[in-house]
């Protein structure tokens, strides 16, 4: 006669029905039972399978794996900026050049960091998505080095990998990630469509056109009824239905929020880029409004151009735009020097962030 199966096999195998392999329930019962944490003559001796795993140990090499193509690519990307600012070495006077306005330019980059992460923090708290404010911002600046990867699709992994640890839904993390990233392009692609139609002297007509034309095809991605009809079709499909509230949160106060967040962190970035540029050249010249405005126009369409190239960080691509728009205030090999100093600055901005956030999560808990 076998003897009655335990409260916890049983469990296991109703448990294990839903499995189409029989053998997983009846292995359930041939297992050794780990002694109960109530009896307090039991001891308890860890079994060999409870060790590292097979797939833990797969996590572990994809983890790494994921590292050193992320330290790869960021490590090309330094390289490529430094060439290309030894390239332009003799056409600048270094001796001329403020450093502390560069120093300046970098601490207003890192608040203008600031509002993008708050904006896609809030949208995940609109999806019902509890996520500690010190680990968000820690997923969200590590998700920014994947931006230097191809496909930009690394930025998606890394944030969901992230919070995936702290046990945050995989598909509201997916969807708040585009809706960050969409409502960022958007925003800025308007902003600096419209500084450019404010510009003197007048732009190209062919540019002017393209902005005005721009702008109401971004507004597109700011209306909640074109998130909401794509979750309506993703629910049509393979990916399924997302999880309850997603939908009911694109609301048009979440999105005028997240594009008020978006405005105020483009404004600063394009300031930064100003205040680099006047470290570049220091002798007055650019302190404008009408300086400000070409900067900001120049960090914005730069930065909107490189994402939608789907180059790796919109290297060159965006150095490009950045410089064709500097034109207009100082000579070229300065406009080249900045974008390219612009670009070496924010990515050293993004590391330290990474690394100052990674120093708070590892102090252990008072």
């Amino acid at each position: 006669m076998s003897p009655k199966p335990t409260i916890r096999a049983r469990q296991t195998h109703r448990v294990c029905q839903d499995f189409p392999c029989d053998f997983i329930a009846e292995s359930a019962f041939s297992l050794p039972q780990p002694p109960s944490s109530t009896d307090p003559n039991a001891s308890f001796v860890k079994q060999p399978f409870a060790n590292a795993t097979p797939k833990s140990a797969l996590k572990r090499v994809v983890k790494w794996a994921i590292i050193a193509v992320v330290l790869l690519f960021l490590g090309l990307t330094l390289r490529r900026a430094y060439l290309d600012l030894q390239m332009h070495r003799d056409q600048l006077d270094i001796s001329k050049m403020a450093l502390s306005w560069i120093v300046f330019g970098g601490a207003v980059y890192v608040v203008g960091m600031l509002p993008a992460s708050q904006a896609w923090l809030q949208t995940l708290g609109a999806f019902q998505q509890k996520v500690p404010f010190w680990t968000g911002m820690q997923a969200y600046f590590l998700g920014h080095l994947g931006k230097y990867i191809p496909g930009k699709a690394m930025v998606i992994v890394l944030r969901v990998s992230r919070l995936r640890e702290i046990g945050v839904e995989v598909k509201p993390t997916i969807v708040s990630v585009f809706v960050e990233t969409l409502t960022s392009v958007s925003t800025g692609a308007i902003l600096g469509c419209a500084l450019l139609l404010c510009q003197s002297p007048r732009p190209p007509d062919w540019m002017l056109w393209n902005a005005i034309l721009c702008i109401p095809c971004a507004f597109l991605f700011l209306v909640p009824h074109t998130f909401r009809w794509v979750l309506g079709v993703l629910a049509k499909s393979r990916v399924g239905r997302m999880p309850l509230g997603v939908s009911e949160a694109f609301t048009w106060k979440l999105m005028l929020q997240n594009c008020l967040w978006m405005a105020l962190g483009w404004c600063l970035h394009g300031t930064a880029s100003w205040l680099v540029l006047m470290g570049l050249q220091p002798d007055g010249s650019l302190w404008s409004v009408q300086a400000w405005t070409v900067c900001t126009a120049a960090a914005l369409l730069g930065a909107v151009v490189g994402f939608a190239s789907m180059i790796p960080g919109g290297a060159i691509v965006r150095e490009l735009v950045i410089t064709w728009l500097l034109t207009s205030l100082v000579p070229q090999p300065i406009a080249l020097a900045a974008a390219v100093v612009f670009r070496i600055l924010g990515l050293a901005c993004e590391l330290v962030l990474i690394l100052g956030l990674s120093l708070i999560q590892s102090r252990p808990a008072r």
